[in-house]
């Protein structure tokens, strides 16, 4: 029996490439979502341990100096949350490529497996009109 040769394979190999690909970008969009989350988070951290510190502090100098930290906590906040929504709206196109790669797969995959099955019954029948002319054959010259 001859082997199942799928004739679209070179292009199923090359859309599979592209969506590994779509995948490996849409994890480094994903990383970069959470460094900045990271970020965000240190932020949030550093504010409310400079607000314990300013508990304790009664001089006029360092509540100033803990209100400009404060500031300047909160243009870092602003800047990374802006960065965030950029990263979010890239994570987003790229998960649409994967996803559009995806489906361009599976419609091959489902093809390859439909002539997989159709190859198979045809190899089937050959076999089975093989053995029937042997058959033939055989009582034919025994007649």
């Amino acid at each position: 029996m001859k082997r199942f040769r799928f004739s679209l394979q070179k292009v199923l190999d090359m859309r599979d490439f592209e969506k590994r690909q779509a995948q490996a970008d849409l994890g480094k969009a994903l990383a970069v979502e959470r460094q900045i989350q990271n970020t965000l988070d240190l932020i949030a951290e550093s504010r409310a341990q400079s607000v314990r510190s300013a508990d304790s502090m009664h001089d006029i100098k360092s509540l100033y100096g803990v209100g400009l930290y404060f500031q300047l906590l909160e243009q870092r906040k602003e800047t990374a949350l802006e960065e965030l929504a950029r990263a979010k709206v890239v994570t987003n196109a790229k998960r649409e490529v994967m996803l559009s790669a995806m489906q361009r797969v599976k419609a091959l995959e489902n093809l390859k497996d439909r002539r997989r099955i159709e190859w198979k019954r045809a190899q089937l029948k050959a076999e089975d009109d093989e053995i029937d002319d042997i058959v033939t054959s055989h009582f034919n010259r025994e007649g």
